[in-house]
């Protein structure tokens, strides 16, 4: 069977009701280079991609401290000629809201020597120290614009990448163009860090709700994939019915979540997440998720055959305490 060669993933995901949450790729660990343009649909084949990088990447993946990575285009506001800035959002060991994070602006040709000290050889940190940046109440919005991993990056996110730096960039919010940030289906795609929050779908009608967190979580809600500190996509699908209950104070309180049960088939799954109130008074949730039919979806855009994703609904939210 032929398929039609221009066929956008993130129009025909929305048009069939294809659910983004529960897609958001959990990590202990996310790394962020800056790498100028142009980038080729492998950002690490492309033409200014450091060498030696990628080694490093891989290395450091495999030990464990990895779970996502992506490169940033230099802003001419923000950069640094000669020199490449330098995230890495790291999970705390205790439950938790936000993700701690580190940022470096070193010297380019310095690079790859600061990430093996940062990464391998921790000894030898020190001589970088003057390249650290004190960051620590900056948000920072991260959009994927990789237009050339998947048209719809580029044709849907960078209008969204747009309207952020027009209306909402400031001295405490930085907004970034990324490179795949994974579910190129669901474009425009975004992460908030230091929270590690995703959303897809996005629509600039949503970003004020989204940003300065003004309305009613549950307008917002169809547009979240979820938080990359919950393991397991059913965790992150009831995140979003708490959300709902909660509100935006729940962003803010320290949580973590555990898979109890789930089904060969992963048509049923029970979780549990404990939680922290800014109160300080502990609490948790327990939910049930079932499988609720299904939709036809495109993961990526081109003549590929459409693939059935399974949708879920949550039967039951209890506040067990």
């Amino acid at each position: 069977m032929a398929y039609p060669k221009n066929q956008l993933c993130s129009v025909i995901s929305r048009n069939n009701g294809d659910d983004p949450i529960g897609s958001a790729t959990p990590f202990d660990g996310c790394l962020m280079v800056e790498v100028p343009p142009p980038w080729r649909e492998d950002v690490a084949d492309s033409k200014h991609f450091p060498a030696g990088l990628w080694d490093v990447v891989r290395r450091v993946w495999d030990a464990g401290h990895l779970g996502k990575f992506a490169a940033l285009l230099p802003d001419e506001e923000h950069s640094v000629p000669d020199h490449t800035r330098v995230f890495y959002w790291r999970r705390p060991a205790e439950a938790f809201a936000a993700y701690e994070k580190e940022e470096f602006v070193v010297p380019a040709a310095e690079l790859v020597p600061f990430l093996k000290s940062y990464f391998e050889r921790p000894g030898e940190l020190a001589r970088f120290e003057e390249y650290r940046r004190d960051t620590a109440s900056v948000r920072d919005l991260v959009v994927c614009t990789h237009g050339s991993r998947d048209v719809c990056c580029g044709r849907f996110g960078y209008p969204v990448y747009r309207e952020l730096k027009r209306g909402y960039a400031s001295d405490e919010l930085r907004v970034w163009r990324s490179s795949h940030l994974g579910g190129h289906r669901f474009a425009p795609t975004l992460m908030d860090f230091p929270e590690g929050r995703y959303w897809g779908h996005v629509e600039e009608d949503a970003l004020e709700n989204i940003v300065r967190r003004t309305g009613e979580f549950a307008e917002a809600g169809r547009f979240y994939r979820g938080w990359a500190g919950l393991g397991s996509k059913f965790e992150q699908i009831a995140e979003r019915e708490i959300l709902i209950r909660e509100g935006w104070r729940w962003t803010r309180y320290a949580k973590r979540g555990k898979l109890l049960e789930v089904d060969d088939e992963e048509t049923a799954a029970t979780v549990r997440i404990d939680f922290t109130a800014a109160t300080g008074e502990p609490g948790a949730y327990e939910a049930d998720i079932r499988a609720a039919g299904s939709v036809l979806t495109l993961a990526s855009s081109g003549a590929g055959p459409l693939d059935e994703v399974t949708q879920y609904r949550v039967e039951r939210l209890e506040k067990i305490s």
